[in-house]
């Protein structure tokens, strides 16, 4: 009984110690450990940060299309210029706006807007037109620092033939282009194999994999698929000057009043192709504030925009398979053959309609008047 009572008093006393080593490590050799910084205040590990995933080219293009403006003069001559402030400036080329104090704008969801001349060069073909209808809407994202390499692929937005917002992808072709087209010195010039025309000038070029502005189209060569471009980086500086202290007196272009400017503008049947699809590229991605605001004022008061969007509920993906313009007296009716994605019951289904739309010009602004569709079977496909 004692060598077990005292085995016992040992055990216990162990332990008593162990609990007293224990204390005093936990209040002394602990904390010492512990006085790092949490994770979350680390720094980065290089290359432990998640690589951004690049932007798909559609949504690039989708989302730039809203920035972009189709610029018209009173002769019915057409530019293109986009937003790159929330003041509602909008960089285009001087060429575009020559002469002019004020012009027009047409936004992509076909709203027209006055637009004042705020800055021009008689030097870099570049100008400023300040649009109090797009001030407070987030620009377009601008690159900076000038890093185009040759190769690198690029998407080149404006209204050439005045076919709003049309998109032609290329590549940078060359670097450092020297051009003179009187009264205008180019240089440092990008050249570009995306396919520009009339119309473009002014317009965006975008990094196709991150959507941002690298260059404003200026140029191109007669009778080539080879196009010019101004980088951004070299033109903002005096543009931000505008921009804060517009120009009280504008220079005059007496070399381009003497120039033959011909008109350029889409007819009326590819107006109304254009716009009904960019309604279905609306749905497609999901826009659709700027799909419902294509209708008509007529339509809108049939539908709400609460049951306009309802309707797309069961709606995957619009695959627009073609689209026949016909034009009729003061509209257009445009028929549109569609493949849609839907989901009936839980299964996902593809399903053909046939759209009539009626589209005709609405307080100077081209809007769709009505729909009337019907969903094609096998038969009526084939015919």
């Amino acid at each position: 009984m004692k060598r077990s009572w005292l085995f016992s008093v040992l055990v216990s006393i162990m332990i008593i110690g162990g609990g007293i080593a224990g204390v005093f490590y936990i209040t002394n050799a602990v904390p010492e450990q512990m006085s790092m910084s949490a994770v979350l205040d680390d720094p980065v590990k290089e290359g432990a940060e998640g690589n951004e995933v690049p932007k798909e080219t559609q949504d690039i293009i989708f989302e730039s299309q809203k920035l972009v403006v189709q610029i018209e003069l009173e002769d019915g001559t057409i530019g293109s210029g986009f937003l790159y402030n929330e003041k509602g400036d909008v960089i285009t080329n001087a060429h575009v706006v020559a002469n002019q104090e004020n012009v027009k704008v047409v936004t992509a969801d076909s709203k027209k807007m006055p637009g004042e001349v705020i800055g021009i060069s008689r030097d870099t073909d570049v100008a400023v037109v300040r649009v109090a209808g797009l001030k407070g809407k987030k620009p377009l994202p601008i690159r900076q620092d000038g890093s185009v390499e040759l190769l690198d692929e690029v998407l080149a937005l404006g209204s050439p033939l005045g076919l709003q917002n049309t998109v032609t992808r290329g590549e940078i072709s060359g670097l450092d282009r020297t051009l003179d087209i009187e009264p205008f010195h180019y240089k440092n010039m990008y050249q570009i194999s995306a396919p520009i025309s009339p119309g473009n000038s002014g317009g965006p070029l975008l990094d196709r994999e991150t959507g941002e502005v690298i260059g404003i189209n200026s140029a191109k060569l007669d009778e080539e698929t080879i196009g010019f471009s101004i980088p951004i980086g070299d033109i903002l500086p005096v543009v931000e000057r505008w921009s804060e202290s517009p120009m009280k007196s504008l220079p005059e272009f007496p070399e381009l009043e003497e120039q033959v400017q011909s008109p350029v503008t889409g007819t009326d049947a590819e107006q109304a192709t254009y716009l009904v699809q960019y309604f279905y590229d609306s749905i497609n991605q999901g826009d659709f504030v700027t799909a419902y605001s294509l209708l008509s004022s007529s339509w809108q008061e049939e539908i709400s925009f609460e049951d306009f969007r309802s309707g797309y509920n069961n709606t995957l993906t619009v695959q627009v398979d073609n689209l026949v313009a016909d034009p009729q007296g003061d509209h257009v009716e445009v028929t549109a053959f569609l493949t849609a994605e839907e989901t009936v019951e839980g299964e996902v289904e593809m399903k053909k309609y046939k759209v009539v739309y009626p589209v005709k010009t609405e307080n100077q602004s081209v809007k769709i008047w009505s729909g009337k569709g019907e969903e094609l079977d096998t038969e009526n496909e084939e015919e």
